[in-house]
């Protein structure tokens, strides 16, 4: 499938924010440079329309930049990606592409290869690396976990290196089908993951201990509902991709399906969250 790159020529302090705004608005992945933004998304979801929001969403702020677009046939990221990735530490795991090799200092901690392609999970995103710092304290071991939107996989992964006893992972990204699926047989738990292609609906399995969504407000605050339903009395769902703004919204959604704040951390403009569901 063909790609549309957009290039947004604004800086580091206006490029986290852009993300979300993008998000929104069905981009899947993003590079960040020192002087623009690049943002991609699947050539038949791009609409003048998309545009035109982007361009008043930049003139609101007083940021009145060149927007580029150019469409490109299908390649392989991992090339476009292996100078610009490398091993990086993140609580008890050390994430890292399958090219780079683990660094001495860090050959104690769990190892997730992840090899990206076009799929939104490296743990150089503010939102993984924030659920990726959860999990230790929420998995103790033989739990049932979902990873909604699971991108790269990373998250299903880092469920199940710390001794969940099964993980169900689904996402719509044509790209994430073929790459999380590569990934979890690159980290030794593809017999533990159950993967569906499609949305959570795709999904028959419920009663869950755990689930995991780091997606973006508008796609969370949708799926809610039948997230809480899947999920145990005293379970836990994670939610991730949200701006620190975001907080009193997501907060006040969840309260309405009996979920309730646990924990919470933020980085940069990013925060995620959290929810325990009651037991009766």
């Amino acid at each position: 499938m063909h790609t549309v790159e957009l290039t947004v020529y604004v800086g580091d302090d206006w490029q986290e924010l852009l993300i979300a705004e993008l998000a929104d608005l069905d981009f899947e992945t993003f590079r960040q440079e020192d002087d623009c933004l690049r943002a991609y998304l699947p050539a038949p979801q791009w609409t003048e329309a998309k545009r035109d929001e982007i361009e008043q969403w930049l003139r609101n702020r007083g940021l009145f930049v060149p927007v580029d677009e150019e469409v490109i046939a299908p390649r392989n990221w991992n090339e476009l990606w292996e100078e610009a990735i490398q091993p990086l530490a993140i609580g008890p795991f050390l994430v890292k592409p399958t090219w780079a090799d683990v660094p001495p200092e860090h050959a104690d901690k769990l190892l997730l290869e992840i090899d990206p392609k076009m799929s939104f999970g490296t743990g150089y995103h503010e939102s993984t690396r924030l659920v990726l710092r959860f999990l230790p304290d929420l998995i103790t071991g033989g739990e049932r976990v979902l990873d909604a939107g699971t991108g790269t996989g990373i998250l299903a992964i880092a469920a199940c290196k710390l001794g969940a006893a099964s993980a169900v992972a689904f996402d719509i990204d044509a790209w994430a089908q073929q790459n999380a699926v590569e990934n979890f047989l690159l980290n030794g738990v593809r017999d533990r993951v159950t993967f569906h292609a499609g949305p959570l609906d795709a999904v028959p399995e419920t009663g869950f201990d755990l689930i995991l969504a780091n997606i973006n407000r508008n796609v969370l605050l949708g799926l809610l509902p039948d997230l809480a339903a899947r999920l145990h009395e005293g379970g836990h769902l994670v939610l991730a991709g949200l701006l620190k703004t975001e907080r009193a919204r997501m907060l006040g959604a969840a309260r309405t399906h009996d979920l309730h704040l646990a924990r919470e951390a933020d980085e940069g403009e990013w925060w995620s969250v959290v929810l325990a569901k009651a037991q009766a």
